[in-house]
């Protein structure tokens, strides 16, 4: 009981505030879209790690549909179909989101395969990454991916709160929007830096040091617990992930080994 007190009282998060070796990356929120081709996205509920199903709050966009078939990659594991544009009420939008839990620390992934409209604009097509208050019901957008018109237009980009890529192009990939890309996408909370790779080779892609990027956003890290999905049409998407970095185990056997050999010296009650 004496240990658990100590990590209670924070000589566990002292010790491991100080650690800076990372290994693997575990699955925080995962959607293959297994789900029936033909149905709408909408209240879909499959996958893992999610604290929603899928919704629409756009009230004047439509819903995505699923799609027939689903998308591969070599090195990938994949699953079911994917969604593609279904109907976009009367701004010719499909939106669909689903929320997860806030990502704010650390190091995280976030990667999908997509086919989308090209050339881009007005709002579409991204990826947005939104925080969701449910204290006050406001969701406020902090980033996203894809494009939004201008001069990088036709091209996979980071997109800042203002769901625009930096104006020197360094947040731009040469990648066309149409194209079947897998995109993958690093947020480090801690530098703070956003970077993207497009259709990297799995075989050799090292998440725990990633090769020089394609794309990259200086002092830029996005926290949200929400993604949104605006596309005019065409848009397809599929196998929707979000990792998280996590300690070694070794390390945290080390750390509670420092506890229990760390003892306080009892008082002379003399």
């Amino acid at each position: 009981m004496k240990i658990i007190r100590g990590l209670l009282n924070g000589g566990f998060l002292l010790l491991f505030s100080g650690l800076s070796v990372f290994a693997d990356f575990v699955t925080v929120s995962y959607d293959g879209f297994n789900y029936s081709g033909g149905a709408s996205l909408n209240a879909q509920n499959g996958g893992a790690g999610w604290s929603t199903a899928w919704f629409r709050d756009y009230s004047f966009g439509g819903d995505f549909s699923i799609g027939n078939a689903g998308y591969t990659y070599e090195g990938l594991s994949t699953e079911g179909n994917r969604i593609v544009w279904g109907s976009g009420g009367s701004t010719g939008i499909s939106e669909a989101d689903r929320r997860l839990p806030r990502q704010d620390s650390g190091v995280i992934y976030i990667q999908f395969i997509s086919s989308l409209e090209s050339p881009s604009g007005g709002g579409t097509p991204t990826l947005r990454l939104s925080n969701y208050e449910s204290s006050s019901g406001i969701t406020t957008v902090n980033g996203g991916f894809g494009g939004n018109g201008g001069p990088y237009s036709s091209v996979m980009s980071i997109l800042g709160s203002n769901l625009q890529p930096l104006g020197d192009g360094s947040s731009s990939t040469p990648a066309s929007l149409d194209s079947i890309n897998l995109v993958v996408v690093r947020i480090n909370y801690d530098a703070p830096l956003t970077e993207m790779w497009i259709n990297p080779n799995l075989t050799t892609f090292n998440y725990d040091a990633p090769p020089a990027a394609q794309a990259s956003y200086n002092n830029f890290a996005p926290v949200f617990n929400q993604v949104s999905l605006y596309c005019r049409t065409p848009a397809n998407l599929d196998e929707l992930r979000i990792l998280a970095q996590v300690p070694e185990p070794t390390t945290l056997s080390l750390i509670l080994v420092s506890m229990l050999l760390i003892r306080p010296r009892r008082k002379n009650m003399d």
